[in-house]
């Protein structure tokens, strides 16, 4: 048997014992496949393992067992993220990126560690699963993480800032007031950082609708430096504004996580029913096999010489037709359930479409809210506008005032040096 054979025959072996639900019996096959393995083979083998466990049912409890008892090593694993040649560190990439999706709390811990790796590619290859992690159900809010991942905005190789910029914005996504606040105060420690300065407004720009950082960072000098009225007056509307931009935003994404958890019980619920009905489906078989039986011993009956008067009590007959109708009443009973069921599931799909609707109510809001705060932009704009106009006029004004007392002093010293001659 060729190595392939061998392979698909082991492949075939572990979605049988998962199907069948032998979970130790199919995490004891993946151990002695993968302890098989040459160094040239175990990555061909191991995404063999991921890609049959991923699509069946149960196949990621054994996954998460697999790594929990570092059957398949993590850090192992990430040693990979080294390697010199880049098709093979992508392709390792893409093999991890479903369980960093869907398992990412095994991989987080060594996330930061990775990010202060002397190797820009194991940098850049680790920024990267992050954005797997960021882009899956998780929601990453880890301060300490974030702060190292934005200190990668000033590392030495474009290609790791070019990874930093997009893991942000990400995790931006659902973290937002977390991620503007950590880049706010990075950019303030390093204004002179022009560079820095235009990848923080692009991730900024693509999480919030906020002004460019730098305006941020020079409306919070104006406050500290000239506490003027109307300069102070300026501030603050910006800072309602923003802050009523976050209120939109963490509305936004509350409604999300809502019917992601919406989708999660859904998913329960159907993972229930199908439960009940492979019960029905056993206690329907149980109670053919019964009938069956009975069947059979009518038949017996049926051959027999004796007459009914000679067989004793003939108490066998009624029993099993108490056993028939109590058969039917099971059969009713679980007819009722199922139909239950389906009413329970409707329910739930008629709330599922009023949250629905309630979410559409709210972002229509946000929207009418959001175009209100633009308009009131628009008025401050243009009263400052007014306001610098009626300033140009004034200092217009005394020009003209100054240069009238001017020329009528002049006249007085000419009408008297007149008068004077005159004398």
């Amino acid at each position: 048997m060729s190595e392939e054979e061998t392979n698909i025959a082991e492949i075939k072996s572990i979605k049988d014992f998962v199907k069948d639900g032998r979970i130790d019996d199919a995490v004891n096959i993946i151990a002695l496949y993968l302890g098989d393995s040459t160094e040239e083979n175990y990555i061909d083998r191991l995404e063999n393992i991921l890609e049959a466990l991923l699509h069946l049912h149960g196949g990621r409890t054994v996954l998460r067992f697999l790594l929990e008892n570092l059957i398949i090593d993590i850090p192992s694993l990430l040693e990979n993220l080294s390697k010199k040649d880049s098709v093979l560190r992508y392709t390792f990439l893409l093999l991890l990126k479903t369980i960093c999706e869907n398992e990412c709390d095994l991989f987080l811990p060594y996330s930061e560690d990775l990010l202060k790796s002397d190797d820009p590619n194991v940098r850049e290859a680790d920024l990267q699963l992050i954005l797997y992690m960021a882009g899956g159900d998780a929601k990453i809010d880890d301060r300490s993480l974030v702060n190292t991942i934005v200190e990668k905005l000033t590392d030495e190789k474009d290609f790791v800032v070019e990874k930093a910029i997009q893991t942000l914005i990400t995790i931006g996504g659902k973290s937002p007031t977390l991620v503007t606040k950590i880049l706010s105060d990075y950019a303030k420690e390093r204004s002179e950082n022009e560079e820095l300065k235009n990848s923080i407004d692009t991730i900024l720009k693509s999480i919030v609708t906020v002004e460019k950082i730098e305006e941020i960072v020079e409306d919070e000098k104006s406050k500290l430096e000239t506490p003027s009225e109307e300069i102070s007056l300026e501030v603050h509307t910006h800072k309602d504004l923003e802050k009523e931009e976050y209120k939109i935003l963490d509305k936004e994404f509350e409604l999300k996580r809502k019917g992601l958890e919406i989708k999660k019980k859904k998913l329960e619920l159907e993972e229930k029913e199908k439960e009940i009905e492979e019960k029905v489906i056993q206690t329907k078989e149980e109670a053919l096999k019964l009938k069956e039986e009975m069947l059979i011993k009518e038949a017996q009956f049926g051959e027999e010489t004796v007459t009914r008067e000679k067989l004793p009590k003939v108490k066998l007959p009624k029993k099993l037709k108490k056993e028939e109708s109590e058969i039917i009443d099971k059969e009713l009973e679980l007819k009722k359930k199922d139909l239950e069921i389906k009413k329970k599931k409707l329910e739930i799909e008629e709330k599922e479409k009023e949250l629905e609707e309630k979410e559409i109510l709210e972002r229509e809001k946000a929207l009418k809210l959001k175009e209100e705060l633009i308009e009131k932009e628009k008025e401050l704009s243009q009263v400052e506008l007014e306001l610098k106009q009626k300033s140009i006029e004034q200092k217009e004004q005394k020009i003209k005032e100054e240069e009238m007392k001017r020329v009528e002093e002049e006249m007085q010293k000419i009408q008297r040096k007149l008068e004077e001659d005159e004398d």
